[in-house]
């Protein structure tokens, strides 16, 4: 009476029980990279004010020709940073469903099988 064991169905177990924890994980890691690639763009709008703002006072001459460069400057920086805030809102709203889809589909994977056996 020696039963065989089958590596094939063991492996298939364990893939099936983890394959909604890696799917959640790679969810996670995409939103992770959106995430710093956005952080990055902001950084770059930043670092470009501050050369742009470095240039204008030292090729303004006295008087309203700096307070206008300034002026300028500061809406075109203002106008950027709303569009990445609102970037920002869409990367999170986006990794939020994801995520949460994922969730539900590990949770439906757990329950379905549990249903069937209490029918």
């Amino acid at each position: 009476m020696t039963e065989k064991f089958d590596v094939n169905s063991w492996l298939k177990t364990y893939r099936d029980a983890f394959a909604p924890a890696q799917r959640a994980q790679a969810e996670a890691l995409k939103a992770f990279e959106r995430f710093a690639r956005h952080q990055y763009a902001v950084a770059g709008d930043c670092l470009e004010f501050s050369l742009n703002a470095a240039k204008a006072a030292f090729a303004a001459k006295p008087g309203d020709d700096f307070a206008a460069a300034q002026r300028e400057l500061g809406s075109e920086i203002s106008t950027r940073l709303q569009k990445r805030a609102e970037e920002l809102a869409t990367i999170a709203t986006e990794a939020q469903s994801s995520l949460s889809g994922a969730f539900a589909d590990a949770a439906e994977s757990v329950v379905a099988p549990a249903r069937k056996k209490a029918a």
